[in-house]
């Protein structure tokens, strides 16, 4: 799958698949997107200090990222899974 990196508009980078003119995350901006998403309306409302997640569509990692700094932060412990059946390919990660 063709893919390349995008800059959103939080200065943030974000994956762009041209063929399906899809991006992984919003172009307004990746992180600013998933740190209201998946942080604040939903791994901010977890009231335990041993939170388990599972993410279908692992995608670029981000999410885990936030979710990391966020428990670090918080004093939790996270045990996170993930899967994705298209899995981002090594050389795009490391750019």
């Amino acid at each position: 799958m063709n893919r390349k990196i995008v800059i959103t508009a939080d200065g943030s980078s974000s994956i762009f698949i041209p063929k399906l003119d899809e991006s992984y995350h919003s172009m307004h901006g990746a992180i600013q997107e998933a740190d209201h998403v998946f942080i604040n309306n939903g791994l901010a409302y977890v009231e335990s200090e041993k939170v388990r997640v599972f993410e279908l569509g692992y995608g670029t990692g981000l999410n885990a990222l936030l979710t990391l700094v966020y428990g670090l932060q918080n004093g939790m412990e996270i045990q996170y899974d993930a899967i994705d059946a298209h899995p981002v390919e090594n050389k795009l990660i490391e750019r």
